[in-house]
């Protein structure tokens, strides 16, 4: 029987490197299929980052790799802009994630405002459920 005593440690990465290999990765196309293209879940990672939103990125992030985050600031255009395109990809944790953080007001009066202003052909707006829409426009 082969194993380990020991997990393999996991790699030490300063913030800035963390940030670079993210974007390489989400700047990368994945072909799925002749004709069809993907991008990397990376997206969601930078959306997360540009959010503050550090607990949930912790759980998208490659278990093997550890990061010493600094204070994370919130970018909210930055954050929809990243997200916008991850669920354009149809990446599944960034459609759960942006439907449930419809819940949250600020997260809700934010949307709004890019939806309308900024994004109004963002991807984003398919995925809005009917509970939400009655929720603040009923």
């Amino acid at each position: 029987m082969k194993g380990r005593f020991f997990k393999a440690a996991k790699q030490q990465l300063s913030f800035e490197d963390y940030l670079q290999e993210t974007l390489i990765l989400a700047r990368r196309i994945v072909e799925i299929s002749p004709g069809r293209q993907r991008f990397t879940g990376a997206q969601f990672e930078l959306a997360l980052v540009s959010f503050g939103d550090l607990k949930a990125l912790k759980k998208e992030m490659d278990p093997t790799i550890n990061v010493q985050f600094p204070p994370l600031k919130c970018d909210w255009l930055a954050g929809f802009d990243w997200l916008d395109l991850a669920v354009s990809y149809c990446d599944k944790d960034a459609i759960a994630y942006f439907q449930e953080k419809l819940d949250n007001n600020t997260f809700y009066s934010v949307y709004n405002q890019y939806k309308t202003q900024v994004r109004p052909d963002c991807a984003l707006r398919h995925h809005e459920s009917t509970v939400q829409d009655s929720k603040y426009n009923g």
